[in-house]
């Protein structure tokens, strides 16, 4: 695969940074819920964000797009479900 555009780049790191934002607030709103119907939705909606993070990753991996060339993407291996960028960050 050719590598990326600048304008696919940039989507693609707005596309990371949504899911980024998106893992930790589902992962926030879990931990606040007393009905475990309601912690398991927000785990799974959770679980489904991590997925597409992961996704966008595999994207500009795949790419050949070095690290740092990105701007703004953390670049870490996936960490099975839980979120594959730095938490506090």
């Amino acid at each position: 695969m050719p590598g990326l555009t600048s304008k696919e780049a940039t989507r693609i790191e707005e596309g990371l940074h949504v899911e980024e934002t998106l893992v930790r607030k589902f992962g926030a709103y879990a931990q606040q819920c007393a009905d475990p119907d309601c912690r398991r939705l927000m785990l799974d909606m959770q679980a489904l964000h991590q997925r597409h993070y992961d996704m966008l990753l595999r994207q500009v991996a795949n790419a050949n797009v070095g690290v740092g060339q990105v701007a703004g993407v953390s670049w870490m291996p996936e960490t099975g479900g839980r979120p594959a960028f730095s938490p506090g960050g």
